[in-house]
C-alpha cells in the first residue's frame, strides 16, 4: 500500500515539482516561431507533434498553458502510466499505448481527439527506440485525419545526459533552451504502405535538420560572441 501511495501520488508530484521549478530557470529562445503561434490559438488546426524522445523533458512546461488543448501518448507500462500522471499534474491528457501495447486501441483514441479539435504528442522513436529512428505514429495520425505532422526539436545549453536507452538530456539549472520547429509534413487519406513510408522518411529528415540545428545553435552564438572579441 505505501508502495502504490508513493508510485501513484508522492513521486509523480516531486517530478512535476523538479521539472517545473527547473524549466522556470531556463532562458528560452523559439525559431520558426509562426508554427508555435498556430498551436497557441484557441481554435487553431490540429497538429500532432513529433519530438525525439531524450528531449521531452522541458516541452510539458513550454506549451503547459495550451495543455487542455493536447493530448500526449505514452506507453502503456509502468514508467508510462508514472508519465501520464506527471502530464496529468500539468494539465496535459494522457492516451496510454505503444507499438508494443494496445496500439491499436491508441490510434483510435487519438483519432477521435484530433478529429474533436485537439492537437497530439507523439514520440518520434517511440518509448523503446532505437534512439532518433521515426517511427510512422504521426504520420498514421496526419493518414487518418489530416492533421499535419510537426517535428519539434529542443536543446539546452548545458545538460546532463543519463544512462538510460534514449540518453535523456536534463538541462542544468539556468541553461538555454532553443526549440526549433520544422516544415510540417502531411499523408492523404489514400496513401499506401509505399507512401506512408515515404512520409515518414520525409519527417525524419526534417527532424533530424532541426535537431542538429539546435544543437549546433549553442556552439555557434559562442563561436561568433569569440569571434567578436576579438
Amino acid at each position: 500500500m505505501l508502495k502504490k501511495l508513493l508510485t501513484d501520488h508522492v513521486v509523480p508530484k516531486l517530478i512535476f515539482v523538479l521539472i517545473y521549478s527547473l524549466s522556470t530557470t531556463l532562458r528560452l529562445t523559439v525559431l520558426n516561431r509562426r508554427y508555435e503561434e498556430e498551436i497557441r490559438k484557441k481554435k487553431g488546426q490540429p497538429l500532432a507533434l513529433s519530438m525525439w524522445h531524450n528531449r521531452l523533458l522541458y516541452l510539458p512546461y513550454h506549451f503547459r498553458k495550451q495543455s487542455d488543448r493536447f493530448h500526449i501518448l505514452t506507453s502503456a507500462s509502468g514508467d508510462g502510466e508514472m508519465n501520464a500522471r506527471v502530464m496529468g499534474l500539468f494539465g496535459y491528457g494522457v492516451v496510454l499505448g505503444s507499438s508494443f501495447k494496445n496500439a491499436v486501441k491508441a490510434v483510435l483514441a487519438l483519432k477521435r481527439l484530433v478529429n474533436a479539435g485537439n492537437s497530439v504528442v507523439l514520440v518520434a522513436d517511440g518509448s523503446r527506440g532505437p534512439i532518433y529512428q521515426m517511427q510512422p505514429g504521426a504520420l498514421l495520425i496526419s493518414k487518418l485525419t489530416g492533421a499535419p505532422a510537426l517535428p519539434v526539436a529542443v536543446a539546452f545549453s548545458r545538460y546532463w545526459s543519463l544512462k538510460t536507452w534514449d540518453r535523456l538530456r536534463v538541462p542544468k539549472p539556468f541553461a538555454k533552451v532553443v526549440v526549433i520547429y520544422g516544415e510540417p509534413v502531411t499523408c492523404p487519406a489514400d496513401a499506401d504502405a509505399e507512401l506512408l513510408q515515404e512520409r515518414q522518411s520525409l519527417l525524419e529528415s526534417r527532424l533530424r535538420a532541426i535537431t542538429a540545428q539546435a544543437d549546433d545553435y549553442f556552439t555557434q552564438q559562442s563561436a561568433t560572441k569569440g569571434h567578436d572579441g576579438d
